[in-house]
Order: C-alpha cells, then sequence, then structure tokens
C-alpha cells in the first residue's frame, strides 16, 4: 500500500487512544519488532525493533543501530492519540419523554456543532472483575456501527436561542439511542447492550472509558483528489507518520524511538501524557539493557533531537485575516515547521536549520508557519517533552483545515512529505 492507503487503514482502526495503539502494535508485530513490558527488565540487542505499550493509549517502539554509538543519543518522534470529542458519562443512559438518551461530556475543545445531525458511534474499554482485586481485567470495544446521533433543532424554533447565547453543553449534547418501550430494561441499558455486543458479562463490568466517535471513513475530495477528509487527522495523521517512518527506518549508529502520548488535547499532566516521566524511564531502561549506567545515560542523552509531531492550521482562503500576512501554510506543499516565540510550539533555530538542511538535501517538500500576531492558537506535546527530555525540538505536522471538527481537511502531499521526513529523521 501507498502512504495514503497506509494513513486511510491507520484511520479506520484508530476510533479511540486505545485502538490507535493496538492497530500500531499489530503493525509493529507485522514488521518483526519484539513486544516488552516496562514492569520486567530488558535484554536488547542492537540491529533489532522492539515496542512497550506503558498505558492503554501509549506506546514506545524502538529501533537499535546495529552499530549504534549511544554517546551519539536517539531521534525521538513524539505525537498523541487522543482527539477532541464527547464521552460517556458514568450511569450513561436516561430517559426523557420516551427517548432514551446518553449523558455525555465534553472531552478537550471540539467544534460542537459538526457533531450535530451525524451517525456517531462509541469505541474503548471496560474494566471487568478478577481475581487480582486493584489489577481489573481490561476489555477494548467498537461497536463500529452508529448508535447514536444529536440532532438539531430546527431553524424555526431556534432563533431566538442562537441570539440568547447558543449551545448548552449539558443539555444540548445528549445523543439519542433508542425510544423507550415496554421491553426496553432502561436500567444501565447502554452498558447492557455494549456486553452483548462484546461478549462479556453485564455484572463484570465495574468501570469503563467510552468515546463517542464519527464511524465515517476517510474519502478523497478534489477534483484530482488532492486533499483528503476524514475524522480524527488530528492527530492520527503523525502518529501514522512515526509508526511507518520508524518501521521503514534503517539507523545504523544511533537509536530511533517512536512515542505515542496520550491526553494531549487536555494538557499531556497525566501519567500517559507527554507532561510526564515515562520518556525518561524508557530512555534510562535502554541504556541500562546495553550496559551504560545512569552518569553515562545523562551526558549521551544530549546529542539527542526531538520531532513534536502535531497538525497545524493551513490556510483558510475564506478567513485570511485569521492568518499571518507573510508565513502561513498551504494544503499540499509540504508538512509544516511551526514555530512561536512564546514557545507554544517548541522551536530553536538550531534544530529548526538541521531539519531545513535534511529536508533540503533530499528534496522533502516543508513550510514554516508562525500564528498572526495577538492570535492564542493552541499548543502541543513540544513543550512538556523538552521539558522532561531538554534537547533540541522541533514542532512538525501536515497543515489542517477545520481543525477539531468531527472531520477534516488536508492535503495527500502533505501526508507523503511528512512520513518522508520522519523516515529520514530516525535514519539519519
Amino acid at each position: 500500500m501507498n502512504t495514503i492507503e497506509n494513513l486511510t487503514e491507520y484511520l479506520k482502526n484508530s476510533v479511540s487512544p486505545f485502538h490507535m495503539v493496538g492497530h500500531s502494535i499489530d503493525l509493529l508485530d507485522q514488521a518483526g519488532f519484539i513486544p516488552l513490558s516496562s514492569k520486567e527488565s530488558w535484554t536488547l540487542e542492537k540491529g533489532k525493533g522492539y515496542y512497550c505499550r506503558t498505558f492503554s493509549g501509549e506506546l514506545f517502539a524502538f529501533k537499535i543501530g546495529r552499530d549504534a554509538d549511544l554517546s551519539k543519543g536517539v531521534h525521538i518522534g513524539g505525537a498523541h492519540t487522543d482527539w477532541p470529542c464527547l464521552r460517556v458519562k458514568p450511569n450513561g443512559t436516561f430517559n426523557k419523554k420516551g427517548y432514551l438518551q446518553i449523558n455525555a461530556e465534553i472531552y478537550g475543545g471540539p467544534i460542537l456543532s459538526t457533531f450535530f445531525d451525524r451517525p456517531l458511534s462509541i469505541a474503548g474499554r471496560l474494566a471487568l472483575k478478577s481475581e487480582d482485586l486493584l489489577n481489573p481485567d481490561v476489555v477494548y470495544v467498537d461497536l463500529k456501527k452508529p448508535v447514536l446521533t444529536i440532532p438539531n433543532l430546527a431553524i424555526h424554533m431556534s432563533r431566538s436561542e442562537e441570539n440568547a447565547g447558543g449551545l448548552d453543553k449539558q443539555t444540548h449534547l445528549m445523543p439519542l439511542c433508542a425510544m423507550v418501550n415496554e421491553t426496553l430494561n432502561q436500567d444501565d441499558y447502554l452498558l447492557r447492550y455494549i456486553a452483548g455486543s462484546t461478549g462479556v458479562k453485564y455484572e463484570d463490568i465495574l468501570d469503563f472509558e467510552l468515546y463517542i466517535y464519527n464511524p465515517e471513513e476517510p474519502q478523497l475530495v478534489g477534483l484530482n483528489g488532492e486533499f483528503l477528509s476524514s475524522p480524527r487527522l488530528d492527530n492520527a495523521t503523525s502518529a501514522c507518520a512515526l509508526i511507518y517512518g520508524l518501521m521503514d527506518s534503517s539507523p545504523s549508529d544511533r537509536i530511533s524511538l517512536a512515542a505515542l502520548f496520550d491526553n494531549e488535547e487536555i494538557g499531556s499532566r497525566t501519567k500517559q501524557g507527554a507532561d510526564s516521566q515515562m520518556l525518561s524511564i524508557i530512555l534510562e531502561k535502554i541504556w541500562a539493557s546495553l550496559g551504560r549506567d545512569r552518569i553515562s545515560f545523562l551526558s549521551d542523552i544530549q546529542g539527542s533531537m526531538i520531532l513534536s509531531v502535531d497538525v497545524g492550521h493551513g490556510f483558510h482562503p475564506n478567513y485570511p485575516a485569521s492568518y499571518d500576512i507573510t508565513t502561513y501554510p498551504k494544503l499540499g506543499s509540504g508538512f509544516v515547521i511551526k514555530m512561536d516565540s512564546n514557545q507554544k510550539y517548541t522551536w530553536d533555530c538550531e534544530a529548526v536549520g538541521g531539519l531545513m538542511n535534511l529536508c533540503q538535501t533530499f528534496g522533502i517538500p516543508y513550510q514554516r508557519c508562525v500564528k498572526r500576531t495577538g492570535q492564542a492558537g493552541g499548543g502541543t506535546i513540544g513543550s512538556p517533552l523538552s521539558a522532561q527530555v531538554p534537547v533540541k525540538t522541533v514542532d512538525i505536522g501536515v497543515p489542517l483545515l477545520a481543525m477539531h471538527s468531527a472531520r477534516e481537511l488536508m492535503g495527500t502531499a502533505d501526508q507523503i512529505s511528512l512520513t518522508d521526513a520522519v523516515t529520514r529523521f530516525f535514519t539519519a
């Protein structure tokens, strides 16, 4: 398959952070990577690839060059596995005048209006009773079909409401899932339905993390198919590029590592987020398994470099006033190097210059991007990553339109350039 076919398949399988990690592991298994447990000591060999799933939505995969010189450090690519969406609250179903609805909450910062009038599905994980009392069994679930929808209010009835301030996040974002009748057991109906669909006992379910997602498939758009329209481009594009880039890379004298973190959309400050010590722990375990002590590790790591890979804001021709007047990325013109003097995007001229040199050497298209002065914009995992592992760091990604929508838009050529750049970075 080519790069866009790989991305399309990756998007279809990444219906929750847990499923994105699971699909990445399937790809790594096929490529001969060896699984590791973070709870055990490691015995690693040069010339081989490994991966470690530390938490359900977090994954570290790495290749050790046959002639790896640890004093050269490690080339790290990081991305996040989550996206803005709705999640199911505990006691997730309720009856309102014969309609059975889902009690949902907002995760991150989605464009809420884009989740209306769409078929929606549910995916995530369940915690089940086990004999090990504090370590429940975990089952991943995906209903794989539209079971929910959030209908808009007809315009004839909504004009006064719009003028009064718009959506009420508690009352207007409750999806419909069924109509109540005599045979419908309303008591925790959603979990009973999921248990029946998954083959687990309802009585064994202790807790859950369930994401409401858009099950529509990716689709090429444009007279020449130059655009890709899809849910979850932010940030499956980046994770996909890192996994395929690592698998296709050939590091000879260093280690290359892809890190996928959860919870970026809510600040990254969690055990499975980029603003934790887990990356440092993984790196120390690698160094120790290859015979280096902590003092050597602290010295060696200074030769490292990080690519923080996350989507950027592409130029929208209908809203030109929202962009910088000279430095803005266009869809289809290459991946974006994101720069911000206030370090919302992490960079310095030495790190950016090195990446530009690599791209120019191999003919990889890229663009630079800065925000319009005075515009806040968003952040990435770059700043927390470079604080936890203080080495040269650059923020890059594909430019998008409709970022944080239930369906986003990108240029197909940009995924190709991003994957090429990541592969070359992991090989350099």
